[in-house]
């Protein structure tokens, strides 16, 4: 048995908004949960920890339309009963029930699932800084006046108080907004502006907003990290890969 919220939290924060729709559960011994996922432009790749037991056996469980299983959770309350029913030897229906409804949602063949690269992290990032409340707030609200924009950049500068990190959602050809970390940040190394999609960036954020503490690590090569940790269970990592063109 699992409550709806912890459920629908973890296919949340690997759904992120309708960017990803194909992946694979990994129950383990303890009952634990292992998603990897990556999106169809594969500009990002992600896992998702959840340490409790969550009520599935061990095994590997297709999931190749997490849209749809979200509109079936959305109908059930209060904590759920779930289970799968297996054929030929392969978990083909992950049931779910509460009080009033019973659902019987079709898993896919594992191997249909696409494979998750693992990232190679190299050396220590470019720069970092601590996610707060307040950085969360500031680009969401940004990328929210500018939602059609669909890219931001990231970059060093030099301040008054000495190295920034500057944020700045749209290019030189459209709107911009910018505002500078003001969080706890380290530079190691100065770099230009880097673009990334700023609709996932910002869904990661949003996905995990109830996040205990959290980093992003940036590296000038193009990649950025986020992490963020929490105290009933779950860990999540997200890369995003940078974008070829700024806009």
């Amino acid at each position: 048995m699992i409550s709806k919220k912890v459920l629908s939290e973890i296919v949340s924060k690997y759904s992120l908004g309708g960017h990803v729709e194909k992946v694979k559960w990994i129950v383990n011994e303890d009952d634990s949960i292992v998603i990897k996922f990556i999106n169809d432009s594969k500009t990002l790749v992600g896992e998702i920890n959840y340490k409790n037991t969550i009520g599935l056996k061990k095994g590997n469980y297709g999931i190749f339309n997490t849209s749809q299983l979200i509109k079936c959770l959305n109908i059930l309350d209060g904590d759920i009963l779930i289970d799968t029913k297996s054929q030929n030897g392969l978990a083909s229906k992950l049931n779910l029930a509460d009080t009033n409804y019973d659902v019987k949602f079709s898993l896919a063949d594992p191997a249909i699932i696409p494979k998750v690269p693992e990232v190679t992290e190299g050396d220590q990032p470019s720069a970092s800084f601590e996610i707060s409340d307040e950085f969360i707030t500031r680009f969401v609200k940004s990328k929210d006046a500018l939602n059609d924009l669909l890219s931001f950049t990231v970059e060093t500068g030099e301040g008054m108080t000495g190295d920034e990190l500057i944020f700045t959602i749209g290019s030189d050809i459209t709107n911009t907004i910018q505002f500078k970390i003001d969080e706890r940040h380290t530079i190691n190394e100065e770099f230009k502006q880097l673009p990334f999609d700023s609709d996932l960036f910002k869904e990661i954020l949003k996905a995990n907003k109830n996040y205990e503490s959290g980093e992003v690590h940036i590296n000038k090569k193009g990649l950025i990290q986020l992490q963020f940790n929490y105290n009933d269970g779950f860990n999540t990592n997200y890369y995003l890969v940078r974008l070829q063109e700024n806009n």
